[in-house]
């Protein structure tokens, strides 16, 4: 199944790219899904992973998605995916708050694709210093907020042991970036 989600995840992102990078966007979903199976996560939530940015950026549904790949990745994605008719603000609001009250997978999701995000950042801060804001229609600021929220909230409910290893080099990341 998880070749079937990759296939579909590459065609389905075809001609896009980065922001950042400009590599190919497929890059992106692999990094995400690579993180989620090393920290030893079921396929499930490796193919939600792979599918994260589908519903909101392709031209795949979220029905599309149960249909080919049931109905735990597609309740994965679904609650990954961002309300495109609220503002950046809200949108971004409501996932700091969805971290907080998640389960550990939909967190792990969450935390994963941003850490991948971040490392994309830190690459282009070391080339082009802080001229990489300028990728982001909102700022060094607004990004601030929205990566301390993400960190500050990504193991609330969780028992330490249960906390993938991977949100602590995201908390790294956040405070190497954002305390600069």
């Amino acid at each position: 199944m998880y070749e079937k989600a990759r296939k579909k995840m590459i065609e389905a992102h075809s001609g896009q790219v980065r922001k950042i990078t400009g590599e190919a966007y497929f890059s992106h979903p692999l990094n995400v899904a690579r993180i989620l199976r090393r920290a030893g996560f079921s396929e499930e939530v490796v193919i939600a992973g792979l599918l994260h940015d589908a519903v909101e950026d392709t031209s795949m549904t979220n029905k599309d998605i149960r249909d080919m790949f049931g109905e735990k990745v597609a309740d994965l994605v679904a609650a990954h995916t961002e309300n495109k008719d609220l503002s950046w603000e809200e949108r971004k609001a409501h996932t700091i708050e969805q971290v907080r009250t998640s389960t550990l997978e939909e967190k792990a999701l969450i935390v994963a694709d941003k850490l991948d995000n971040l490392s994309s950042v830190r690459y282009a801060l070391s080339s082009e210093g802080d001229s990489v804001w300028n990728y982001f229609k909102r700022g060094y600021d607004k990004q601030k907020w929205y990566n301390e929220g993400i960190k500050n909230n990504m193991e609330y409910g969780l028992n330490p042991s249960e906390t993938p290893p991977f949100f602590a080099e995201y908390a790294r990341l956040v405070r190497w970036i954002f305390k600069r």
